[in-house]
């Protein structure tokens, strides 16, 4: 498992009042999360699989900061809350939130990940010289 962000990252990105003693399990966490976002995307990477450029370290670092950030905003890390608008306990009413994204990912982390060019929606297909790129 990669662990994109440390908690002096976190503190550069978000600011010190959000680390706290589970910083480092919720940096895993969100490292996690971010990883399952990255099923298509193509980078050079070191033996232990964290990327070699600078750039995509960068994103990957902000895009898990920005999450970590998020849960502490809503309050919310596994998106239970988020995934209804309403809700009712007696003839068990429910309502779905209505969102672009997933009810436990931040907007920010899928903007960061799209921006570097990390998430693509088309696929990629090797060209005559055997290049990867889009058909």
């Amino acid at each position: 498992m990669h662990i994109y962000a440390t908690p002096a990252d976190l503190v550069e990105y978000a600011g010190p009042g959000i680390v706290d003693e589970d910083t480092p399990r919720k940096l895993a966490r969100a490292s996690e999360r971010v990883d399952s976002l990255l099923l298509t995307a193509v980078y050079d990477t070191t033996p232990d699989g964290m990327p070699v450029d600078p750039a995509v370290r960068d994103a990957l670092t902000r895009a898990t900061c920005a999450l970590v950030q998020w849960w502490g905003d809503t309050g919310d890390e596994t998106g239970a809350g988020g995934r209804f608008v309403e809700s009712q306990i007696g003839t068990l009413r429910l309502k779905r939130a209505e969102s672009d994204t997933e009810p436990d990912l931040a907007p920010a982390t899928v903007h960061i990940l799209t921006t570097a060019g990390l998430l693509s929606h088309a696929p990629l297909a090797p060209d005559r010289s055997g290049a990867l790129g889009t058909p």
